[in-house]
């Protein structure tokens, strides 16, 4: 009898978990959307209609699906919470109903032996001393039975009610899920249709983004030589900068690290998937690898790293504590920055001015300058991660590095 109760906390502990990291994501969802919002309404007032805003959109609009689908999780774990807090009142109540029943029968058998004699009569008639004792163990403990029945049968009354408020502050909860899941896909039916327009602004002028796109991608190989050139002059020195020295033989790279260094590398890949943003505020707006153009059709974009849309001036800072190894200067396209940890080195590109100078040391999120911001493209980041491997320089997605909300 009973058996429910000692399984309520399980049931509690259980759900509690997924229904938190269900919150959770659904706390960083709306954050990311508040700020895409922000930089979306910033290039609207601007009555700007670029590349950099149709990725903002797509960002928007994944997002808000990411959203109502987290929502769906929600509503599926408050369902479950709604069946499992009635099928426990159901138990709750042939349990009451039990205790009832066995409460009775124990009041009818005390209104039987009611009187002194009546007890006395039974214990009386035992057949011996043992057995007396016995008959009057028995007459004690349904006594104390009796006590305890009736205290079960309170707390079962309580339990019943407290599931009961417990379920009408669940159907509450569903209630306003819902209501908040509506809102959103009325969002993002307008998100879609801001994507479309915005997709039809810029495929009028096919010709500007034709000759943008070339531009970009000469900046793009421009950028990727000058991070191979910098990064192996720094090797090549005897002495090496920030810690490491790198020779050639048979074709493949022998790295010397300095102890601090082979400390500062491990640090860093200790880290991975920990490292902060390297904005403030901002969105992804064009990951790693190749992808295809967002308006232009056959054209496909390889990006080394990662591009984040921020707002206008932003500080752009470092994702980990290390040596700034290189400033370079690119003709059109800015400075960037390139950071030294060991065998990895990041970089930090589009940048109006800089703030370090190279041999300097920086600590994590310290500020190395501060985005360019144009008329075609906003203000954007352009992050990359390299490493330093035996077959030469490699990069990697640096969104695998940073720290997912």
């Amino acid at each position: 009898m009973l058996l429910v109760l000692p399984l309520l906390l399980l049931f509690v502990v259980a759900s509690g978990q997924s229904r938190k990291d269900l919150e959770e994501k659904r706390e960083a969802l709306d954050k990311q959307i508040r700020t895409t919002t922000a930089l979306i309404d910033q290039a609207r007032k601007e009555q700007r209609v670029t590349q950099e805003q149709v990725h903002l959109l797509q960002s928007q609009i994944a997002a808000r699906q990411q959203l109502i689908r987290t929502m769906d999780g929600e509503l599926r774990q408050v369902d479950q919470r709604i069946r499992e807090d009635e099928e426990t009142i159901t138990a709750l109540e042939n349990d009451l109903k039990a205790l009832k029943e066995e409460y009775a029968r124990m009041v009818h058998f005390a209104y039987r032996n009611r009187s002194s004699y009546d007890r006395l009569s039974y214990l009386f008639a035992a057949s011996d001393f043992q057995q007396a004792y016995k008959r009057g163990r028995y007459l004690s403990q349904i006594a104390e039975q009796r006590t305890r029945q009736v205290a079960l049968i309170g707390e079962t009354r309580e339990a019943i009610e407290a599931r009961m408020t417990g379920l009408v502050e669940q159907r509450a909860e569903k209630s306003k899920l819902l209501t908040d899941q509506v809102q959103e896909n009325k969002k993002l039916d307008s998100d879609r249709k801001g994507q479309e327009n915005a997709l039809n602004g810029l495929k009028r002028e096919e010709g500007r983004l034709k000759e943008t796109q070339r531009k970009q991608e000469s900046q793009r190989n421009d950028l990727d030589k000058a991070i191979r050139k910098a990064i192996e002059a720094e090797l090549a020195k005897p002495k090496g900068s920030a810690g490491a020295t790198a020779t050639s033989k048979g074709g493949k790279l022998e790295l010397t690290l300095t102890p601090e260094a082979r400390e500062l590398n491990a640090d860093f890949e200790k880290n991975k998937g920990k490292l902060p943003w390297p904005v403030e505020k901002g969105v992804i707006t064009s990951r790693y690898g190749k992808q295809n153009h967002p308006v232009l059709k056959g054209i496909v974009i390889e990006n080394n790293g990662i591009d984040i849309t921020t707002e206008k001036g932003a500080a752009v800072r470092a994702l980990f504590r290390g040596e700034v190894s290189s400033v370079i200067v690119l003709p059109g396209a800015g400075k960037a920055v390139i950071v030294s940890h060991g065998a990895y080195r990041t970089v930090y590109s589009n940048l109006r001015e800089v703030s370090v100078a190279k041999g300097q040391k920086v600590d994590t999120k310290q500020v190395l300058g501060t985005v360019i911001t144009d008329d075609s493209n906003g203000s954007v980041a352009h992050v990359e991660v390299w490493r330093i491997t035996a077959d030469g320089l490699v990069n990697v997605d640096p969104a695998l590095w940073i720290f997912r909300e």
